[in-house]
């Protein structure tokens, strides 16, 4: 493992690099299959664009993003984060990308979510995550409804996804929610 920041089984969160930024890293925010279902990513990326956007994370006072990347490998297989942090109020938006496809991607998703909650409310000591997507999507709610997230509203047909108008689904995890459940799987 290079540098590691949060470690599961199978994978584990680390910093991004530029050695990430210069690699397949901008294919993925090109690719319909994969950006099918995210909401601000309808223009084609380039390498150059990429790079741009690592660098300008050293300087990002509402955003923490990292690589993710397997424990097996070291191989660098997507990019999770929290964005839009208010440190004051102490909540952020999660977000995630899988850009190389595993065949565990399921379970890659669960202890990726399960490391990025665990860092939100351990590490940097949030109080709340919020999770937005898309109506039409059919994972991110599945996801969601396993950590205990619980739906708190939408934005009515306020996004085009394959050419009609969806919902975006705000939900919310507390920080007393997600203690309370880890400690009864306990």
């Amino acid at each position: 493992m290079n540098n590691p920041y949060a470690v599961g089984s199978k994978i584990y969160l680390r910093a991004p690099t530029l050695e990430d930024a210069e690699g397949a890293w901008h294919e993925w925010f090109s690719d319909p299959e994969i950006t099918k279902y995210l909401i601000d990513r309808y223009l084609p990326n380039s390498k150059e664009a990429q790079i741009e956007y690592f660098q300008s994370l050293s300087d990002s006072k509402d955003r923490v993003v990292f690589s993710v990347c397997t424990v097996a490998d070291d191989k660098h297989i997507g990019v999770c984060g929290l964005s839009s942090i208010n440190w004051f109020h102490k909540y952020a938006d999660y977000t995630y990308v899988i850009g190389e496809t595993q065949s565990d991607n399921a379970h890659v998703v669960i202890e990726m979510v399960k490391l990025l909650l665990d860092v939100a409310f351990n590490r940097l000591n949030l109080d709340n995550v919020k999770s937005v997507h898309v109506g039409c999507n059919p994972v991110t709610p599945v996801i969601d409804k396993l950590f205990g997230f619980k739906v708190i509203g939408s934005l009515k047909e306020i996004v085009n996804c394959h050419g009609q108008g969806e919902d975006l689904v705000i939900s919310q995890l507390s920080k007393q929610s997600w203690i309370a459940r880890n400690q009864e799987s306990n």
